[in-house]
């Protein structure tokens, strides 16, 4: 019978695209078995944010009061198998893999907001190619990882200017390819961010900033998600990990404490994305972190249709085939709304 059921879903994943994917991963993990966790498993990648400062110094290990693993993912579309599949409790999802993932009936939650785009990530195009305003990339090739919020936010530039996706050449480039294919002139651009971000820019133009489609009316974030389960059953959990998470925001934003090339935590995140202290300050900077009373009314008065739109977007775009009547159901605000943030 499992075998009928993967090979019927292979050959819906490979005639649907990312829809059946994603349904396919959720029904896959039902047949996983795993083992009662010893620890609270918290997803993380090597993305520069507040998150990584309180993974090095502890501060989600003292506020849970339980041991923290923490595990590494290079891919948004694992965390969320692996939160199906009972291997993970908490992790950090970025808008298309969510916006996937739920419409495809993944019973995830988005409990609190990681960090929106900023400074730190953008569209840049090289020098030499000769592009210094939206419309000097037609026929372009533009390199962007698929399914990201950086590919998200490259469809929604292009939108914004009004250039037809069949006039840009959008190439689908993993992050650590991108460099290479910048320094030997394949490629004209890339919407990217982080040190690849910072890397492009000394020999590139940046045409566009998330900061500025935020600006725009189209942020991106990253949101801290868990799956309803563990809502229902350990929402001393969620509560805890919020309240820490909006903690350490509210520090940071009112400068309870600097982050400096010096700082002892600063230098062990950096050691952790193998950045320099000083690209580590940058990238960190170049995030917006929302307090208590922004997240809350963003969860309370945009994020469900937020994510409608984000949906009918990408289906009018062609990346998911389906998107949900409401989604409100997938936006848990009690968490930020009780939170104790002194």
């Amino acid at each position: 019978m499992t075998s009928l059921f993967l090979k019927f879903s292979v050959a819906q994943v490979k005639r649907h695209g990312l829809y059946y994917l994603v349904l396919f991963l959720l029904l896959l993990a039902s047949f996983v078995s795993c083992d009662a966790k010893a620890a609270v498993r918290i997803a993380w990648q090597k993305q520069a944010d507040l998150a990584k400062i309180a993974q090095v110094n502890g501060t989600y290990r003292k506020a849970l009061g339980e041991n923290v693993t923490w595990i590494e993912y290079k891919d948004d579309f694992q965390e969320l198998y692996d939160l199906a599949a009972n291997k993970l409790d908490i992790a950090p999802v970025g808008i298309i893999a969510l916006t996937s993932a739920v419409t495809s009936g993944v019973q995830v939650r988005v409990i609190a907001i990681n960090f929106q785009y900023g400074t730190g990530s953008g569209l840049v195009v090289r020098n030499q190619s000769h592009v210094m305003n939206p419309d000097d990339i037609t026929n372009k090739k533009i390199a962007v990882p698929f399914l990201t919020s950086e590919h998200y936010s490259l469809l929604k530039a292009l939108d914004y200017w009004k250039i037809p996706l069949d006039r840009v050449k959008l190439i689908n480039m993993p992050i650590d390819q991108i460099v290479a294919a910048w320094d030997k002139g394949e490629i004209d651009g890339a919407y990217v961010e982080g040190k690849t971000f910072l890397d492009l820019k000394k020999t590139g133009y940046v045409l566009v900033t998330s900061k500025q489609l935020a600006d725009w009316g189209s942020p991106t974030y990253t949101f801290w998600v868990t799956m309803d389960n563990i809502v229902a059953s350990r929402p001393d959990l969620c509560q805890n990990f919020v309240d820490a998470t909006l903690k350490l925001i509210k520090d940071y934003n009112q400068k309870a404490f600097v982050l400096t090339s010096q700082s002892k935590d600063l230098i062990a995140s950096a050691d952790l994305l193998k950045l320099s202290p000083q690209e580590m300050i940058v990238l960190i900077q170049g995030q917006e972190y929302l307090e208590k009373r922004e997240q809350s009314l963003l969860f309370t008065r945009r994020l469900p249709a937020y994510f409608n739109e984000i949906g009918l977007f990408l289906r009018s775009s062609n990346v998911i085939s389906n998107v949900l009547s409401d989604y409100l159901l997938y936006v848990y605000p009690t968490f930020v709304n009780d939170a104790k943030v002194k």
